[in-house]
């Protein structure tokens, strides 16, 4: 994952990790699993918002990941882009969540 140095010291500090805390694979995984919370997959799977507003949230937090205009949300910024299609994007979340 690639966590901005704001992000990171807000999902440290909501979720009480220690500084000296090694940054494993399984922290990171905790870490995404808060701002997957925070776009919305709780009330995805509730089925109170759609998998496109779901997907637009993730694009929001991930700037690789495209919105449905096809472009990154931080398109421009930095650099930013998205490095895959709203098509294939929407195709794998179909495929994952059915």
């Amino acid at each position: 994952y690639q966590f901005i140095p704001k992000t990171l010291r807000r999902l440290v500090a909501r979720l009480g990790v220690e500084r000296d805390y090694v940054f494993t694979p399984r922290l990171q995984d905790q870490l995404s699993d808060v701002l997957l919370a925070e776009a919305g997959l709780h009330d995805f799977n509730a089925g109170t918002i759609t998998r496109h507003a779901f997907m637009n949230n993730l694009a929001k937090i991930w700037a690789g990941l495209p919105t449905s205009n096809g472009q990154s949300y931080y398109h421009g910024f930095a650099g930013n882009k998205a490095s895959i299609t709203w098509t294939h994007f929407d195709t794998e979340m179909a495929r994952i969540f059915g």
